[in-house]
């Protein structure tokens, strides 16, 4: 973390002034009154976050207590209006009014209603007193990269970064890092003690333990990790943030006298990284219900850390694989794999043998998942049902969807499309073992 020189432009000032206003025989030692001081501190402060190229960074604590952490905020300001963006929304940006006054100190509110900017302060059928947010800002204290704020209602002190990258950049940083960050614990050290951190991501908490030592701590997480209510003092070394590096499961820091943090996640049992599934297989699975099948597949990497594509079941089109990042999983869905006549081809998860009429659906949440075996030198990963909690999952089936997108029955009697030449089903899904 930077240190950061505050320019307390005149609030000390404005308080000595009202204490002792009573005083007619002193001279005021100060250059205009305090109005006129106070416009002044407000201009300055206004030019502040108008001059930021890409705006600010907010980590916006809703609740007095901090009890569910904090969440990221970009603001742009020109003279009059704000453009907000959120992890809250990825991608949107709401531009609403704002304006400068003074209440009992230098004020900023956020005066023309804003989705973003105003949702932990709008009361709902579920939440009829709001969730303890602000939408008006005391300004503590200006510089020209940090601007200190508290919120009017909650008290909480926040701050206003500078932006290095443009808004838009930073709320797709750090909603991928929210996406990425699953694990819940991990065990590392600080300087030459030892410490551990437990997660609470549903509240975004972190809890750090060294020998008798325990710290909670509310956390945004920001672009590139999770930054802090708050600084965090253990074993007594002080730091801010923790950046994360989610290809390695590590979190490293520095503490403000640059002793060095690294904390590696622990993660699931028989977890599989992305990388480790590339690779030749042998897809297992049954051709008929008794006849046992297998066909060579090739795993290649789609979207890093999303998905595999699978080829080798026909040349004619490929099956897309999720990765799960908190899990480590490969999961097979319902999805489309090409057009034919007039139709959507789909091959769907299918309840072969676990339903009354072997139940089939597309919907893309439907499917099965691997659980590895565990063994480093022959991987097998063994394939089982999802989640989908309509019915239990054990095949696949192709099918034609009309372009509307009903059923149109099932996709026969195009031998160039057979899976593995001989097949349109594929009937009790087996196993992918590995063979380089």
């Amino acid at each position: 973390m930077k240190t950061h020189k505050y320019l307390l432009i005149g609030v000390m000032a404005i308080s000595s002034l009202t204490l002792s206003s009573c005083l007619k025989d002193q001279e005021d030692v100060f250059d205009g009154n305090a109005s006129e001081r106070m416009q002044t501190y407000l201009s300055n402060a206004q030019k502040t976050l108008i001059s930021a190229d890409n705006g600010w960074e907010l980590d916006y604590y809703p609740d007095r207590n901090q009890s569910y952490g904090g969440f990221a905020y970009t603001i742009k300001f020109t003279s009059s209006s704000a453009t907000v963006s959120s992890t809250l929304l990825p991608g949107a940006s709401v531009t609403s009014l704002y304006k400068m006054s003074t209440d009992n100190g230098p004020m900023l509110s956020f005066d023309s209603y804003n989705t973003l900017m105003h949702f932990f302060a709008t009361p709902d059928g579920d939440n009829y007193e709001a969730r303890d947010g602000d939408f008006e800002f005391v300004i503590d204290s200006v510089a020209s990269d940090l601007v200190k704020i508290h919120g009017k209602r909650s008290g909480n002190t926040m701050y206003f970064r500078k932006l290095t990258k443009s808004p838009e950049k930073f709320i797709a940083d750090a909603d991928s890092l929210a996406q990425e960050l699953f694990v819940s614990a991990g065990d590392g050290t600080i300087g030459s003690s030892d410490l551990s951190m437990l997660l609470d991501l549903n509240y975004q908490l972190a809890t750090f333990i060294s020998g008798t030592e325990t710290v909670e701590v509310p956390f945004t997480i920001i672009d590139d990790g999770m930054r802090f209510y708050k600084p965090v003092t253990i074993v007594g070394k002080t730091f801010s943030e923790l950046p994360y590096n989610s290809s390695s499961f590590v979190f490293s820091g520095t503490c403000t006298d640059g002793t060095a943090i690294s904390i590696t996640a622990k993660l699931p049992d028989k977890y599989v990284k992305f990388a480790e599934y590339e690779g030749d297989y042998w897809l297992h699975y049954n051709r008929t219900s008794t006849i046992k099948d297998s066909c060579k597949v090739t795993l290649t990497p789609g979207s890093k850390n999303k998905t595999y594509i699978m080829s080798g079941l026909n040349e004619n089109y490929t099956v897309t694989l999720n990765y799960q990042k908190a899990t480590g999983k490969l999961e097979w869905n319902s999805q489309k794999i090409g057009e034919y006549g007039g139709n959507n081809v789909w091959l769907c998860a299918w309840g072969y043998t676990t339903t009354p009429n072997g139940s089939l659906t597309w919907d893309t949440d439907a499917g099965m998942e691997t659980t590895w075996n565990g063994d480093e030198v022959n991987p097998v990963y063994k394939f089982g049902p999802n989640s989908y909690s309509d019915f239990k999952i054990t095949s696949f089936i192709m099918w034609n969807l009309t372009p509307s997108g009903s059923s149109g029955g099932s996709f026969t009697g195009v031998s160039s499309w057979r899976i593995n030449n001989n097949t349109y089903r594929i009937y009790l899904l087996d196993n992918l073992t590995k063979i380089n």
